[in-house]
């Protein structure tokens, strides 16, 4: 029998518990483990645990992959069991594959059968349980559509299209568009910055298929360097889903928006990769900054937005990659900001601790 695994969350790599059951499921079949997400690799390169990277989401995996495997196990650690289980309900809707699918949920030993049968899960150990029934997820109720987002706590940052547009202040999210337009948020305080930038990067939104999550800060761990860097500047504009496109692949990285700085500083890392932010203050924290590259800067200007489109069109010319010295890079951009009068200061980002806002 041939084993799709995939692995979901940066817990299910580092507490541990990977390498022990995936040895205990040796004895059922060939297995092939995957991970999707940005954070989830980071995790996986951090422990050094061998996996196959899929760009696409999980459920596009399992669709694309019914035809080469005979079961499908997805491996989750969760801030929660509910929580797991509704990003499994979520998969297994989408994916609407015919093979068998089981999802383990680390945080509790519990298996959920959202396919049919298998001895697989009791065979390892783990609970089998039904999740309690849950609410409509996406309806249509007088021309708007409805996305309900469920298995959330207060506290919580909403991303949509990863980016930050708010934080959870009730046990359940609703979101309403219309006419591919996001028109409200319920149990959220928005962000007005972050819908802004949604807005940009989504003029429609097709709010039944656009990625969406919560999460709390992420504590990232220190770490040894895990691959060399290459050549050239890469642009990343608020999108930590593109890091590991260049990761390995550019001799530094400029970085618009605060969280997309800190998330590429503290992956590049891994690859002696320095990266120059564009920022404006308005940083999430996200992410607990642990592991920077000496050489890593921050510009600080009133509006990331606008310094990220200039520094696009009229030093990038509208690549992704430019083939040029990073230093050289760097003072380029500064310069040119200063010639908009867009530039506030300059400074190296391992001044900053995790507690310290980047304010003007």
């Amino acid at each position: 029998m041939r084993i799709c695994l995939l692995i979901h969350g940066v817990e299910a790599f580092y507490s541990g518990s990977i390498s022990k059951l995936i040895e205990n499921l040796k004895p059922f079949g060939e297995i092939e483990a995957f991970v999707t997400g940005t954070m989830a690799r980071t995790a996986s390169l951090d422990v050094d645990f061998e996996v196959k990277i899929w760009d696409g989401t999980p459920s596009e995996l399992f669709k694309e992959m019914e035809k080469d495997f005979d079961l499908f196990l997805i491996l989750s650690c969760s801030k929660s069991p509910e929580s797991g289980y509704e990003f499994g309900r979520i998969v297994f809707e989408r994916c609407a594959i015919k093979k068998p699918l089981i999802q383990l949920e680390l945080s509790n030993c519990t298996a959920v059968l959202w396919n049919g049968f298998c001895s697989i899960a009791e065979g390892l150990g783990f609970e089998i349980v039904e999740p309690k029934s849950l609410e409509k997820r996406i309806w249509i109720e007088n021309g708007k559509l409805y996305r309900r987002i469920s298995a959330v706590e207060p506290g919580e940052f909403l991303l949509i299209g990863g980016i930050v547009v708010g934080k959870v202040k009730e046990k359940e999210v609703l979101l309403i568009a219309e006419n591919g337009k996001l028109v409200e948020l319920k149990g959220v305080e928005v962000k007005e910055h972050g819908l802004e930038k949604l807005k940009r990067f989504y003029p429609t939104i097709e709010l039944e298929k656009i990625k969406i999550c919560t999460l709390r800060s992420f504590k990232s761990k220190e770490t040894a360097l895990k691959g060399k860097k290459g050549s050239g500047v890469a642009f990343i504009d608020h999108s930590s889903d593109k890091i590991f496109k260049f990761a390995g692949k550019c001799e530094g990285a400029v970085c618009i928006g605060d969280d997309t700085t800190a998330i590429a500083s503290e992956i590049l890392f891994r690859f002696d990769t320095p990266v120059l932010g564009i920022v404006d203050g308005d940083r999430d924290f996200l992410l607990d900054l642990k592991n920077i590259h000496p050489s890593s800067e921050i510009l600080i200007t009133e509006h990331d937005d606008l310094a990220g489109k200039i520094v696009f069109e009229e030093l990038f010319k509208g690549k992704e990659i430019l083939m040029e010295n990073f230093e050289e890079v760097k003072d380029r951009i500064v310069e040119l900001l200063r010639l908009k009068h867009m530039l506030s200061s300059r400074k190296a980002l391992k001044d900053f601790s995790s507690d310290q806002e980047i304010l003007l």
